[in-house]
């Protein structure tokens, strides 16, 4: 669509007011600019609070705009998007938004009404520190029931490679997952015994684009069982030191994923939300 984009509320330590925009392009590039441009640069460091993908960008952050009009910071000059707003009030107002304006809201519906699955996604999230990477988005991306696998799940990549994926193989309808950790988990003989357990194995040959002490671990099981190899002692400790190098090495190239047009960031916004409950 012509007008999809993403309309966000930035916040800054240095600034008593929060800033309401919206971009036709990745979120972490327009905040990148916008740190870089005055006079948003001497109030930044600004950092994304919230971020909503929606079919008409113009037209929502023009409405909001409107909303709270009354409270626009009028004493900066060359500016018409600060205002003496929370970022609670403005987040409550921007997820007021109807709800045929947001994008891929089927898909997330999809996903929160599936408890199992939601609940290994937050986890996920979780025990791999990507709730430390919200900023990064684009940088590593989340694709929900992706339409060209029919019965995948999920995606999640970090760079150019996947780090995480589940499906449901056609051949069989037995559930597959993947998941990519570094090499110390072989130090591990307790999570290879669950492995044979559930139909598994630990790949050393993975994708060009990985780290070079990558492992990737598939096995077959419900999202119940996934939870269950992340209680194994190694698995957490393995998932975080694999995708957090990846994470820094990805960040310091400051380049987008190749899958960032695929990228669900109202399925993360809510995830994140389900979280902080």
């Amino acid at each position: 669509m012509e007008n999809q984009g993403y309309v966000y509320i930035l916040q800054s330590q240095n600034c008593d007011c929060i800033k309401i925009g919206g971009t036709d392009y990745p979120p972490l590039k327009r905040i990148k600019e916008i740190n870089a441009t005055e006079p948003y640069k001497s109030l930044g460091k600004w950092e994304l609070a919230e971020c909503l993908e929606v079919k008409n960008w113009r037209s929502v952050e023009h409405n909001l705009h409107y909303r709270f009009r009354s409270s626009l910071n009028t004493e900066i000059k060359n500016q018409k998007e600060l205002f003496h707003l929370s970022v609670a009030d403005a987040s409550k107002a921007l997820n007021e938004v109807n709800s045929e304006e947001i994008v891929y809201k089927p898909k997330i519906d999809r996903m929160f009404q599936d408890e199992a699955f939601l609940s290994y996604i937050v986890q996920l999230f979780k025990f791999t520190g990507l709730v430390h990477w919200i900023e990064q988005q684009g940088i590593w991306t989340f694709v929900l029931f992706p339409s060209t696998n029919g019965g995948r799940y999920f995606t999640m990549n970090i760079g150019s490679h996947e780090v995480a994926f589940s499906t449901l193989r056609k051949k069989d309808r037995k559930k597959l997952n993947m998941l990519m950790l570094d090499s110390l988990i072989l130090d591990f003989p307790n999570v290879k015994k669950w492995l044979d357990k559930h139909n598994g194995s630990i790949c050393t040959e993975n994708y060009a684009t990985a780290l070079p002490h990558s492992v990737s671990v598939h096995f077959e099981g419900s999202f119940s069982d996934a939870l269950e190899l992340f209680s194994l002692d190694g698995v957490r400790r393995a998932l975080i030191a694999y995708w957090y190098e990846a994470l820094i090495k990805k960040t310091e190239e400051n380049k987008l994923s190749t899958y960032e047009r695929y990228h669900n960031y109202n399925a993360v916004a809510k995830i994140m939300k389900r979280i902080k409950e």
